[in-house]
């Protein structure tokens, strides 16, 4: 078959040649293509496609602008710039529960993107050198446009290489998925006891305060309760009536042992004793359910106490999380006093979009970094996904177990979890200096011969160090250029106005 090829592409190869090697500098013919790409000119109008390089420059401005510990533009980030909140309060811009301002707090605002996470692969933003570098938000290749059956066609097979053209392999790796989300450490659910009683009651005084850790029988708070002194009268009236019963019934045993009684009579005053143990031991435990423990009832017992105060005791050992219940409040029989939690259990719940809880499954890990300590990082693994959105948000909740036990996290604590996982679908991995942005697609160059390169779109999904995670376009072990790709960006941009050495691969 034929292909149509332009012959000015001698001269034009020819000068760029030149013009490359003539410059009086050491730098290579990467470094001159990597100045161009950062510059937008080459010495000459590049036509309709010259827009996307002019407005590199303020993408990189955006780029740099950038707090990467608390995700937000580092200009306007309350959190490195503590002198800025003033100005968002007077504005009115302020997040009160969550202490920042409104249009950064992704809690309450889950869809907030800024400029700098709506920019081009070219702009993602840098991590640690063991972080997997992610951006979502890659543009979209147009369905049809002139790299469509486009072939790059050199006169010479040695041309490219005279040029400064470099190619480079593509590589093949386990598909990852990775995001961030906005999280909040919280108490396990299964860790948490509320202390309630079985009888309305005033609350007097408070013997503690949230935060405080307390240990099992501790008093919280002294109480008064007129039912606790009918409860009190009725165990000592049971308790007298179950010690004359079991005497009773001891006499009767040993009149039965001699003969003397029959053994129905015994057998009517066990019954009756019985019932009455049974009384007390009824009224025993509304006492505890009311409150006491065992130290309480002893003390009852010994003195005769019949007093309607009492003193509120902790069921478990934990911290006190919250204290329900104000100083001259009456309480309702069953209502919480105040919650108590274990210090040591805790979960990292974090609040995922709708895209992103399709991503997440029970066992994946998570990194969590709190927002006043950035550099505090903690693992975790999901353990409960949630089935449902928030109605409002219209996002969903994750839990995660901290791994690390020995852990310095506090409940209510926020700051964003970095979640990463790999597929089952193996992905193709193209160096990041091979992607260039044609206009409408991004696009890489695959060498097929020494004089032939032929343009392929690719989908970018993702980002792994210096490499780009691309779905389709090219296939593994498949050669691309990085050094020289913008020249050939350049050749097959002129193409589209009948110019440059770029032809199209004829049908049939």
């Amino acid at each position: 078959m034929k292909k149509r090829i332009i012959p000015i592409c001698i001269l034009l190869i020819s000068f760029c040649f030149l013009a490359l090697v003539g410059c009086g500098n050491d730098r290579d013919s990467a470094d001159r293509t990597q100045l161009i790409s950062e510059t937008g000119h080459e010495g000459h109008d590049h036509g309709p496609g010259e827009h996307h390089d002019e407005t590199a420059a303020i993408d990189s401005e955006v780029a740099s602008d950038w707090c990467r510990e608390h995700g937000v533009p580092e200009s306007v980030c309350t959190i490195c710039h503590p002198s800025l909140i003033a100005g968002f309060k007077e504005s009115g811009d302020w997040c009160a529960g969550h202490d920042l301002p409104e249009s950064h707090c992704r809690l309450c605002n889950p869809d907030i993107v800024f400029p700098r996470e709506e920019l081009t692969p070219a702009a993602t933003m840098d991590m640690t050198h063991d972080e997997i570098r992610v951006t979502l938000n890659y543009r979209t290749n147009a369905a049809t446009c002139a790299t469509d059956g486009a072939l790059i066609q050199f006169a010479l097979s040695n041309t490219a290489e005279k040029s400064g053209i470099k190619v480079q392999s593509v590589l093949e790796a386990r598909r990852e998925i990775a995001f961030k989300a906005p999280a909040e450490i919280v108490f396990d659910e299964t860790g948490i006891s509320a202390v309630t009683i079985s009888v309305p009651a005033l609350v007097t005084e408070w013997l503690v305060s949230p935060g405080d850790r307390v240990s099992e029988g501790q008093a919280l708070a002294g109480l008064q309760s007129s039912e606790m002194a009918s409860l009190r009268s009725a165990l000592l009236t049971s308790f007298a009536a179950f010690r004359v019963k079991q005497k009773e019934l001891d006499r009767h045993t040993k009149l039965k042992e001699r003969e003397l009684i029959s053994e129905a009579d015994w057998d009517m005053q066990a019954a009756v004793t019985e019932k009455a143990r049974a009384e007390y031991v009824g009224t025993r435990g509304l006492l505890l359910s009311a409150g006491l423990d065992e130290s309480d009832i002893r003390e009852i017992l010994e003195n005769d106490d019949v007093s309607h105060r009492f003193l509120l005791r902790a069921p478990t050992d934990g911290v006190i999380i919250k204290r329900s219940a104000a100083v001259g409040e009456l309480q309702d029989a069953g209502r919480a006093f105040a919650t108590i939690g274990d210090p040591h259990a805790m979960w990292i719940e974090a609040h995922l979009t709708e895209r992103q809880m399709h991503d997440v499954a029970l066992g994946h890990g998570l990194v969590f970094s709190s927002d006043g300590r950035g550099v505090n990082r903690v693992g975790g693994e999901i353990i409960w996904v949630s089935r449902f959105l928030d109605q409002h948000t219209r996002t969903g909740t994750v839990r995660a177990r901290i791994i690390d036990p020995a852990h310095s996290l506090r409940a209510g604590e926020f700051g964003r979890v970095q979640i990463v996982h790999s597929q089952n679908s193996d992905i193709a991995l193209v160096p990041k200096d091979a992607v260039q942005w044609e206009g409408c697609c991004n696009v890489v160059f695959v060498r097929e011969t020494a004089d032939r390169y032929r343009p392929r779109k690719v989908r970018l999904v993702g980002s792994t160090g210096p490499y780009y995670q691309v779905a389709d376009g090219v296939q593994p072990g498949q050669m691309v250029v990085v050094d020289g790709a913008f020249l050939l960006k350049t050749e097959l941009k002129k193409s589209s106005i009948g110019a440059g050495c770029c032809g199209l691969e004829p049908v049939g």
